[in-house]
């Protein structure tokens, strides 16, 4: 098993996959990626050296080091909603309930 693998599958158990946001998560995306590094023969340098730096990346996220180096003083967003308010807004469930409002109300 290639380093690269390894470091990607680590970084890959602190990210966590939201299940409210099924086919948009960005936890779900980024373990889509893992496909590449399955078979390290065909990689290229260049592809390898891009995925090293996205490895990297997400190993930076993972490990929050900016939102530990730039330290927020509030715990609301520019909305005025908390995040966990921003989470259920987000969610496929209220999408779709936007949706729905959306097609059952009349134009006029």
């Amino acid at each position: 098993m290639s380093a690269q693998y390894q470091r990607f599958l680590k970084a890959l158990e602190r990210w966590p996959t939201d299940k409210t946001k099924v086919g948009r998560d960005l936890g779900e995306r980024i373990r889509k990626q893992v496909i590449h590094l399955a078979n390290p023969i065909s990689l290229t340098t260049e592809v390898h050296e891009k995925l090293s730096a996205e490895i990297d990346s997400l190993e930076r996220l993972t490990c929050n080091v900016y939102g530990k180096k730039y330290q927020r003083r509030y715990t609301s967003t520019a909305t005025g909603l908390t995040s966990e308010q921003c989470n259920q807004v987000l969610s496929s469930e209220f999408l779709q309930y936007l949706n729905d409002e959306n097609t059952c109300s009349p134009k006029g």
